[in-house]
């Protein structure tokens, strides 16, 4: 993968196969502590000790229909984020969900940018409009501290009957999406 955002895109997906109702992204950019940090959590199956320890194995996969062989999204944005000396952790328990915590070294001159975040997360969102995404943005500096948030569950209830999927709700997510990423210089990262 190309950038940080498509990995996150292939995370989010295992998140909704994995039943999520709740998905929660959030991404800080913290140049005080010279850390990009991604944190993926969901409500979805879970899993137990064995089968976390398998997702993390480029030759598993969980997909039912078994078309590809192997699974390799979660192991190669281990290896990226190990690559530049960052980190990676997943823990899992069986009914309560999945949280993932991805570091990136910001100045390490081989970290992937964190690409096109805007398009991925309206994608997600779009492409799975009957699941609750909670969207938290955050940049710090030694001068500021800059937030965005974005909860699809307040919308839908705002919106009533109307669906996300909707072209002026869909305008709104995006343009909503751009503003907050722009706000919190996520698009330099």
């Amino acid at each position: 993968m190309q950038d940080i955002s498509l990995h996150l895109l292939d995370i989010i997906e295992n998140s909704v196969r994995a039943k999520a109702r709740c998905v929660k992204v959030r991404v800080i950019n913290n140049v005080i502590k010279n850390r990009l940090r991604i944190i993926v959590e969901d409500d979805g199956s879970g899993m137990d000790a064995h089968t976390l320890q398998q997702a993390q194995d480029p030759f598993y996969t969980s997909k039912a229909e078994r078309v590809k062989k192997v699974g390799l999204g979660i192991p190669l944005f281990r290896q990226n984020a190990e690559l530049v000396g960052g980190t990676f952790k997943m823990a899992s328990e069986p009914g309560f969900g999945t949280v993932l915590t991805v570091d990136f070294p910001l100045d390490h001159i081989d970290r992937m940018p964190l690409g096109n975040l805007k398009d991925t997360l309206l994608g997600a969102i779009i492409g799975h409009a009957d699941v609750d995404f909670f969207i938290h943005l955050l940049y710090r500096d030694k001068s500021q501290e800059l937030g965005f948030h974005f909860d699809t569950k307040a919308i839908r209830e705002e919106l009533g009957d109307i669906p996300l999927t909707y072209p002026d709700v869909i305008e709104y997510i995006d343009q909503s999406l751009f503003e907050g990423i722009q706000n919190t210089n996520m698009e330099d990262v």
